[in-house]
């Protein structure tokens, strides 16, 4: 009995010690994966990173701040912006900074999430009223989401305190020239100009803006400045520039841009012989042959050299029992068969339309 008390003593006093022992393996432990993950960090090396401060999280210091800012640097490298803000909404709100704030708010811009965008940014801009990335970014984000009298109350607010900050000026101007009032457009983007934002974007709004506040002649020169800087697709300067021209007078140079706004604009041929034939194909699978017959109709539009597109548009009238629109698309697939390559697969498919439109024939004689 007294054996037993004494191996209980012992093993009572080794105990913190055991104890105490295995806290201090955590801490070598916890150091080593935060090392390693750092390092990583250090190479841009996210992913092995992220592996690191992944086990960090999950075994030892679960919501860590200074972890989960890590994770949270780590996804918005790499593009993974929901699991960028759900980590940044994981650190607690006493522990949470004022770069915390504008992570969350990058976060949220880049899910385009407005509640939160308005949350995090109004609540930034509380605090530092002086923080123009953050009011540029939410211009921006409400002139591209058509609430452009947001955005420019935002920024008139700013420039109040700053008037030298050309972002925020652009912001401005944009969202004036999206809500027509040209003077404050113009006048706005003269600025610019005079510092040196001297672009497509510039010329295009203030030939615009001369034109609504009918300086129709003044406008052409920074018109034909955005048509020279415009992009392949680009038509509107175009479309200005001809219709001014010809108010003034330049009618064989207006006339000339307006061809070209129409060559821009039309569709682009093969694009839209690929679409409508897919959503034919995908109605025919259906055994939608009406639907599927106005499908390949319309890729007749933008091809007319294809004669298996005639051989399919009249099979699909021969299921819809319309047996003369059927044989009319059989003589168009044969009038082109010429098209076609010589192979044994096309030669019966030619006879099998030969065969088809005889039997038509016979059964319009009954």
């Amino acid at each position: 009995m007294l054996k037993l008390f004494f191996t209980f003593l012992f093993l009572m006093c080794l105990y913190p010690i055991t104890s105490e022992a295995q806290n201090k393996d955590f801490e070598v432990q916890q150091r080593l994966l935060a090392a390693k993950g750092d390092s990583c960090m250090k190479a841009y090396d996210y992913f092995h990173a992220m592996e690191y401060y992944g086990k960090l999280d999950e075994l030892f210091v679960s919501h860590h701040p200074s972890l989960l800012r890590n994770k949270a640097e780590i996804y918005r490298h790499l593009g993974q912006y929901y699991s960028w803000f759900d980590t940044m909404r994981r650190i607690e709100k006493d522990s949470v900074t004022y770069k915390d704030l504008r992570s969350l708010f990058f976060a949220s811009r880049n899910i385009e999430s407005e509640d939160f965008i308005s949350l995090y940014g109004d609540s930034i801009l509380r605090i530092n009223p002086y923080d123009s990335e953050i009011v540029v970014s939410m211009a921006s984000f409400f002139n591209d989401t058509e609430r452009p009298d947001k955005a420019m109350e935002l920024c008139y607010d700013y420039m109040q305190r700053d008037s030298t900050n050309l972002a925020v000026m652009r912001q401005y101007g944009y969202a004036a020239h999206l809500l027509g009032k040209a003077k404050e457009a113009l006048e706005t983007y003269k600025k610019l100009e005079a510092k040196g934002f001297d672009n497509y974007e510039s010329a295009l709004i203030i030939g615009v803006s001369l034109i609504r506040l009918d300086s129709t002649w003044e406008s052409r020169p920074y018109l034909r400045k955005a048509v020279e800087r415009r992009k392949p697709k680009e038509y509107s300067s175009l479309l200005h520039l001809g219709n001014v021209q010809i108010a003034c007078g330049e009618y064989n140079e207006g006339i000339e841009n307006l061809r070209k706004v129409v060559n821009v604009i039309l569709p682009d041929n093969d694009l839209m012989y690929s679409i409508y034939h897919d959503i034919g194909e995908a109605y025919y699978r259906k055994q939608d042959y009406k639907n599927a017959v106005e499908a390949f109709l319309e890729c007749t539009k933008y091809k007319t050299d294809k004669p298996l597109l005639y051989y399919n548009i009249a099979q699909m009238y021969g299921a819809l029992k319309e047996s003369k629109k059927e044989g009319q698309f059989y003589k168009q697939f044969l009038n082109k068969s010429h098209h076609l390559q010589d192979t044994e697969e096309n030669k019966k498919l030619i006879k099998q339309a030969e065969e088809r439109l005889e039997e038509l024939r016979k059964e319009l004689k009954k």
